[in-house]
């Protein structure tokens, strides 16, 4: 058991001993190599840190293609070529991965991650429609209508008087679904 133990701690020490020689060996003016793996074939590809622009640029390209919040940036390589790959939460906390060539800056790819369409004024149903749903889901008299904008999306707010008291109704302007729902 112990012969064991002590073979383990010796392979160990070695391997970190080499990685730690080899580290030091490298010469930091030297170009370094990335390899890329394609499909059909193996590649070596020189890359010069030097011409690549800084990752406080590439932020400053993505925040300008796209507004909100920057969550990361990294430096990413694949198929010979170097890009940033910029992560954006929006003001909707929808999230956005802005790809920008790290050489030229120019924005190769826009990746949206929609957790709710944004809707438009336009799309918005008309009052008469909402209180034409408003009133066949509670029956009454609807006696105020309020259009708002919560988080992206367009709602009415209803308020009715039905037989049983008051009633107030929140319905999806868009799609017409039924969101919240307080009787009293």
């Amino acid at each position: 058991m112990n012969k064991k133990l002590i073979i383990g701690v010796a392979t160990v020490g070695l391997l970190l001993g080499g990685t730690t020689i080899a580290a030091a060996n490298m010469n930091q003016d030297e170009q370094p190599i990335v390899k890329v793996e394609d499909n059909t074939n193996k590649s070596e590809v020189k890359v010069d840190k030097n011409e690549l622009i800084s990752a406080s640029e590439a932020k400053e390209i993505a925040l300008a293609e796209h507004d909100g919040f920057v969550d990361s940036v990294e430096l990413e390589y694949e198929h010979g070529r170097a890009y940033y790959e910029v992560e954006i939460e929006t003001e909707f906390n929808d999230d956005v991965d802005i790809y920008i060539d790290a050489n030229t800056g120019e924005v190769l790819a826009v990746d949206e991650d929609i957790k709710r369409e944004k809707q438009s004024r336009k799309d918005v149903m008309s009052v008469e429609k909402a209180k034409e749903i408003a009133v066949n889901e509670l029956g009454g008299k609807v006696v105020e209508v309020d259009l708002d904008k919560d988080d992206g999306r367009y709602e009415y707010e209803l308020e009715l008087r039905t037989e049983n008291g008051e009633a107030e109704i929140t319905i999806d302007a868009v799609t017409g679904e039924i969101l919240e729902l307080d009787i009293d």
